[in-house]
């Protein structure tokens, strides 16, 4: 596995992960539907992907075998503290270690960037496997919770009690 800065030759390679990425997170809370992200990258991906080339972020594709099969987000928006704001590895190529990896190299990243002192990420708390890979490699400190509000139907259906308070995820 290899980490490489991202690039334009990597574009149409990158808006299809992008696109795939999000419609894993929409299905997460909606019923799977079809992911016409997929086949039709429109501006809203494009504007994404312009977005995540901005400082502070830095943003890195994952290659196995000189094949683009991911990417990795690193948003350098604290002055101690990065965030891995995104990871995704293609489904052909999970189960393999390389988002571990990956995680791992972004971590080196940031260790050798000056001032910094820890790094943190999110997680949707329907993500399991993410969850339980995050977990494995260490992210057991909570450092913030994020709440939220539905204005129409939530989605959100599935009950957990954290810290003696009732949630639903």
């Amino acid at each position: 596995m290899k980490l490489i800065p991202y690039k334009a030759s990597f574009e149409s390679v990158l808006l299809n992960q992008i696109a795939a990425f999000f419609g894993f997170h929409h299905n997460l809370t909606e019923k799977p539907s079809q992911e016409i992200f997929l086949t039709d990258p429109d501006d809203d991906i494009h504007s994404t992907l312009e977005e995540w080339q901005v400082h502070p972020n830095q943003l890195f594709v994952i290659a196995e075998n000189n094949i683009a099969v991911g990417f990795i987000r690193i948003n350098f928006r604290g002055d101690k503290v990065a965030w891995i704001e995104d990871v995704f590895v293609d489904t052909d190529y999970r189960g393999k270690g390389l988002a571990s990896s990956a995680i791992s190299a972004a971590e080196s990243i940031v260790k050798n960037t000056k001032g910094y002192t820890a790094v943190c990420l999110d997680v949707s708390p329907r993500n399991i496997n993410a969850l339980h890979l995050y977990h494995k490699l260490g992210y057991t400190d909570l450092s913030l919770i994020t709440m939220r509000k539905e204005f129409n139907e939530s989605k959100r259906n599935l009950p957990v009690k954290l810290f003696d308070l009732d949630f639903n995820y």
